[in-house]
């Protein structure tokens, strides 16, 4: 998967605030209990949640990635579940609490399938769990055209334009490595956050909080009994 040959420099990209934020929210609308990290990367918020007492379990579709979460939580004396999840296949398990943090719903290709999505996490969640999730505005994704970036630390070209869909980017990314260099691309695509809220509803969730930041907003909402 694409995401493999980011892992050793995946945290370099992390927005510390928006980190937090989701932190703000766990301590202020869950309590201890079973969480579904999907899209974990290398497993910051699962880590922390982990040593809160929860019980942990970090999904992503990149291998790598998850090596580096059982590896940090193994140096931590952790346990957490690790394993390889696609958001569009249904869950197995009830979890107080879901999160999908750091653009994961913009990897999905379109709005039926953000709606599937949320249909297998409100499917997934206990009565009365939380579910904290964030989309990059349009306006954020269309001021990527353009955007490049050479990386001397770790060896990398990014390099970002518009797709074909509307709100949509590539990202180029050529990762230089003696052993194996690459050439990834991502594709990451968004819409009007009033969008997101119709799905929201129809699929029954409540929306219970959310908060707008500069490229994104976040969102916390309820399986109501």
């Amino acid at each position: 998967m694409e995401y493999d040959y980011l892992a050793n420099f995946y945290d370099a990209f992390i927005d510390e605030e928006v980190y937090e934020q989701y932190l703000d929210y766990i301590s202020k609308y869950s309590t201890t209990g079973s969480v579904l990290d999907i899209g974990c990367g290398t497993g910051n918020l699962s880590i922390q949640l982990a040593r809160l007492g929860n019980d942990v379990v970090a999904t992503d579709l990149s291998e790598n990635m998850l090596y580096i979460v059982s590896q940090r939580a193994e140096n931590e004396g952790l346990d957490i579940e690790v394993g390889v999840y696609d958001l569009l296949d249904p869950i197995d398990y009830d979890f107080d609490l879901i999160i999908a943090s750091m653009d994961v719903i913009n990897h999905l290709s379109d709005l039926e399938d953000v709606e599937f999505g949320f249909t297998n996490i409100y499917n997934s969640l206990k009565d009365n769990g939380i579910f904290i999730f964030d989309i990059l505005s349009v306006e954020f994704i269309d001021a990527f055209d353009g955007y490049e970036e050479i990386d001397e630390e770790f060896n990398f070209h990014w390099k970002s334009k518009k797709g074909d869909k509307p709100h949509s980017i590539i990202h180029t990314i050529k990762v230089e490595n003696e052993e194996n260099p690459q050439e990834i691309h991502i594709h990451e695509q968004t819409h009007e956050y009033l969008e997101y809220e119709k799905i929201i509803e129809k699929v029954g969730f409540k929306l219970i909080d959310s908060k707008t930041l500069p490229e994104r907003k976040i969102y916390v909402v309820q399986k109501a009994k």
